[in-house]
């Protein structure tokens, strides 16, 4: 090598350090900035957070022998989870649930419904005439202990009975959460994801004012008898529903909560419970809907979740909807298995 050549080549190597260095710098700061981001912004937030000096009550009146119109409710089944830890749980989830769907509450168990010292979950069912089902119902109570049954008919035009109960239930039994989660039972949620949204994009003291979903807006009311979901003109005469909270997710604060129960047993009963206690009670006590739709997966990110994992999915609260038992057990294996970001 010649004397001339040996300053090119250290260029070279310098020219080549530089580049590397750069590469490495940019790759730390991407790493770093993935790690330690904020969660994704929360469009138009109308709730306040309660600070950790704050003292929250929450009076309200409800008849506890009434279900709106329901002169003699009692609960069947009551359990008391929240009595044994009279500090509070971070979260609760209440599970709207068919007393079939057995297979269903067993695969939230087993996933993203585990029990722990910050988070509880029950299952809300009515009553059957099938006795087999009856029967296993109380035994999946005495296993689990995490069942909550009224003494109305499980019925699909009875949905708003099977959601004020569980308003009814967190109301007089487990007002010591600091968060309320009311899902259906064909759901998968990130749990992990959600109590850290909680913690750190919310409060760990909790909130006030606060229904959180993916708001569904300027949803037209069924007319056609096809539809499952058609109402009459005396049923709801308004030909648009406000904007409520399709009720497979749904975020509540605690202090909403009794608010929802003493404006749903003082309003006639309508059936369709999201429209009914997110969009129409919600209105009436003056509540807005906060809309989280950049955290709910769709059904083309659930498949690649489930096929290639999760580099390329982003941050995410909950699942889609209406998700088969094995659908939900691919997708709970899916976010188990990869790597968080």
């Amino acid at each position: 090598m010649t004397e001339s050549q040996r300053p090119k080549e250290r260029i070279e190597m310098i020219t080549l350090h530089k580049i590397l260095f750069v590469f490495c710098f940019l790759s730390l700061s991407l790493n770093y900035y993935i790690s330690t981001k904020p969660m994704l912004e929360i469009e138009n937030p109308t709730f306040s957070l309660i600070q950790p000096n704050e003292t929250i009550t929450s009076k309200f009146s409800d008849n506890y022998d009434q279900l709106i119109d329901i002169k003699k409710f009692s609960f069947k089944i009551n359990p008391k989870p929240c009595k044994r830890y009279p500090e509070g749980f971070l979260l609760m989830i209440i599970v709207s649930s068919n007393p079939l769907n057995y297979e269903n509450r067993l695969v939230i168990r087993k996933t993203w419904g585990q029990t722990d010292e910050s988070t509880n979950i029950v299952f809300l069912v009515g009553e059957t005439d099938n006795v087999t089902v009856s029967q296993k119902i109380q035994e999946e109570s005495v296993t689990y202990g995490d069942i909550v049954q009224g003494n109305f008919k499980d019925a699909y035009h009875n949905m708003t009975y099977k959601h004020v109960m569980g308003l009814k239930w967190i109301s007089h039994h487990c007002m010591n959460s600091k968060y309320i989660l009311k899902t259906d039972d064909d759901i998968v949620v990130n749990a992990d994801e959600l109590k850290r949204f909680l913690v750190r994009r919310l409060s760990p003291w909790g909130a006030k004012g606060l229904i959180m979903c993916k708001v569904a807006k300027h949803a037209l009311a069924q007319r056609r008898q096809s539809s499952k979901w058609m109402v009459t003109l005396e049923e709801y005469p308004m030909p648009f529903y406000p904007d409520y909270c399709p009720g497979w997710a749904i975020l509540y604060s605690r202090d909403v909560v009794p608010r929802l129960l003493e404006a749903a047993q003082n309003t006639p009963y309508f059936w369709i419970d999201d429209v009914h206690i997110t969009g129409i009670l919600a209105q009436k006590i003056g509540v807005p809907r906060t809309s989280i739709t950049n955290y709910v997966l769709t059904e083309k990110k659930a498949e690649m979740l489930i096929k290639s994992g999760r580099q390329n999915i982003g941050r995410f609260l909950f699942g889609p909807p209406n998700l088969k038992v094995q659908r939900m057990s691919a997708l709970w294996r899916a976010i188990s298995q990869s790597c968080h970001i």
